[in-house]
């Protein structure tokens, strides 16, 4: 291995992969890779997650880009990972409804990743092939599927790349450190302000941890992380009870004060009422579930079934037993951080059930950075098996690099191939129903209630969220027969202001049709207080007693209800007042029957002003 146990790797150190031509082609190489391969998210639609982040979690249009700021900028806060709300809230205020933007700032922020991975790999390896092959495996691989097409990995995205700067920047600061204390002949023990950053060093770690929380929570092993780096890249020359105690308290203030960020940024989200805390994936808790989940995700890691794992408890085991052994045996420094970092940057994960490989983004450089050292280490292993000299050396090298890079690609091609195309798929089936509906409905007015008879698309409330966004109603409200526990009749359909049918021909079929135009509906005022009088006029039916379909619309929601027996005087009008639970609405009339009749449409609206102070 190109590192000995008791050495950490330099950025100085004269290897043969770490000349500039060979530093820029592997960067080409990823930057071409990475774009091939996910050039098909590009395309990508809005997802059901999208749409319940952006209307549920981060409530657009209740809080302002402004709100989100603050949240990000405060930390120790209840909010929902205010990064990505500040991502949602900027890209849909600029691009509306057209997820090209929110695509196209995800997969440039994804390739930035690969490309920070590349360079972590690279320092914490001291080579560029373990970098590279580490930075193929992670560009990739299934565990990436979500993020290659829904946006609402962006938590995920955003988390990984403030995570890993704070692990770069922390790792090449000691690297210098150490490197100018050995050159001077000291050593950290000796010499404790070896281990001491810069006021600016620790502002910057401080900023990139901070913003890797606004990202996601499961940034809280960051600091775990950070003590790791001193551990196995620099640990004490003797561990004593002096010794260890300096070891913990000297060398690891920068774990102490991430850690010091992290414990209440956590807490208030576990311990306040907030989005994640009210949810009931993320409060109950076991043992064994934990353990179940582990096996699922690094099932998955070795290409299995993430949700199906054929791995045991006791093989996942001796698997990371044998890890361990290996990377003791072999004193690799390497690989003994990347299997206790993927290890630590699971636990938090295997607390909720696996919902996805989104949830291994930041394990998989554990995972990538053991796999590199292992292809390095058997590669020099055949070299030294053949007893080849120079060139053929350094060309049978070469071959077994570039066939493990083909090897990892060609794995990851083909067990992605059948999940994204049903991916596309979906998304299609979904795209094709949104923009027809928008076709035949450009604008809907706000608090609208459609009924889909017949509409071809599977199960779920996504097609409601997405369509919330796509008019940019968080009140629009979208039943489908086939999620009804029955059809609408009679009175209930007075609740829709329109019913579509014809799969994916939709059209209006609108039950209540009536060929008369709407029938006006005038308000004396126009606008009142809660519980004030007001004037129903209807000329048309004067002298008879009516049944009103009403609609009581707020920012936030909307209603529906029949008023019944409204008595019209000789000359249409009849005496009302208005509710006092929504002070400030509006209620529009959209359906009216005549006693013994049948409903006809109807226009008039009459809006509920806040009381006066």
């Amino acid at each position: 291995m190109p590192n000995p146990d008791r050495t950490p790797p330099a950025k100085s150190e004269k290897t043969p992969g770490s000349s500039r031509p060979l530093l820029i082609a592997s960067l080409l190489f990823l930057a071409i890779y990475f774009a091939f391969s996910s050039r098909d998210g590009l395309h990508a639609y809005f997802t059901q997650d999208d749409a319940g982040n952006l209307l549920n979690m981060h409530k657009y249009w209740e809080r302002s880009l402004a709100d989100m700021l603050l949240s990000a900028l405060r930390v120790v806060t209840g909010a929902f990972r205010p990064l990505g709300g500040v991502f949602y809230f900027t890209l849909y205020r600029l691009a509306g409804f057209n997820p090209v933007p929110f695509r196209a700032v995800c997969l440039g922020l994804m390739l930035v990743n690969v490309l920070l991975g590349f360079g972590l790999l690279r320092r914490l390896s001291g080579s560029l092939e373990v970098a590279l092959i580490g930075a193929v495996l992670i560009a990739h691989h299934p565990a990436v599927l979500e993020l290659l097409y829904s946006s609402g990995s962006i938590y995920e995205i955003l988390c990984f790349l403030f995570y890993f700067l704070a692990v770069w920047c922390y790792f090449a600061w000691r690297q210098a450190a150490h490197q100018a204390g050995r050159h001077a002949g000291r050593h950290p023990d000796q010499h404790p302000e070896m281990t001491t950053l810069s006021w600016p060093q620790w502002a910057a770690l401080l900023a990139l941890t901070g913003c890797a929380l606004d990202a996601k929570e499961m940034a809280m092993t960051l600091p775990g992380a950070l003590f790791l780096i001193e551990l196995i890249y620099f640990p004490p020359q003797s561990w004593s009870w002096p010794g260890s105690i300096r070891f913990v308290t000297r060398q690891n203030r920068a774990a102490l004060a991430t850690a010091a960020l992290v414990v209440p940024t956590i807490a208030i989200k576990l311990l306040t009422r907030n989005p994640l805390s009210e949810d009931p994936r993320y409060v109950d808790h076991s043992f064994r579930a934990a353990v179940e989940a582990m096996r699922s995700f690094q099932n998955f890691l070795l290409y299995g079934d993430i949700f199906n794992a054929q791995l045991s408890g006791p093989a996942l085991l001796a698997l990371w037993v044998a890890m361990a052994v290996a990377a003791i045996v072999l004193r690799s420094r390497p690989m003994k951080f990347g299997l206790l970092f993927l290890i630590g940057s699971l636990l938090p994960v295997s607390l909720i059930g696996p919902r996805g490989g989104y949830m291994l983004y930041i394990p998989l450089i554990g995972w990538a950075l053991y796999t590199g050292c292992l292809f390095q280490f058997l590669g020099d292993r055949l070299v030294r098996l053949l007893r080849l000299r120079p060139p053929w050396a350094l060309a049978v090298k070469l071959a077994g690099f570039a066939a493990a890079v083909v090897l990892i690609m060609h794995v990851h091609e083909v067990k992605l191939a059948p999940y994204s195309g049903q991916f596309q798929a979906e998304q299609k089936d979904m795209r094709r129903v949104v923009e027809h509906l928008l076709a035949i409905h450009p604008r809907l007015t706000r608090g609208s209630a459609l009924l889909l008879a017949d509409d071809p698309l599977p199960i779920s409330f996504g097609l409601m969220l997405i369509a919330r966004i796509a008019y940019g109603d968080p009140t629009l409200t979208v039943d489908r027969i086939k999620m009804l526990r029955q059809p609408p009749a009679g009175d209930e359909l007075t609740r829709y202001d329109h019913v579509l049918a014809g799969q994916w021909d939709l059209h209006d079929v609108r039950s209540l049709a009536d060929p008369r135009l709407p029938v006006e509906v005038r308000f004396h005022p126009t606008q009142v207080e809660p519980g004030g009088a007001y004037t129903l006029q209807i000329p048309e039916l004067a002298g008879q007693t009516v049944d009103l379909a009403l609609r009581t619309t707020t920012e936030t929601r909307s209603d529906r209800a029949i008023l019944q027996d409204c008595h019209l005087d000789s000359t249409g009008h009849a005496p009302l007042l208005a509710p006092t639970a929504f002070p400030h609405s509006t209620i529009q009339i959209r359906w009216i029957r005549p006693r013994g009749g049948a409903w006809i449409s109807a226009s008039g609206a009459l809006h509920i002003r806040p009381p006066r102070q």
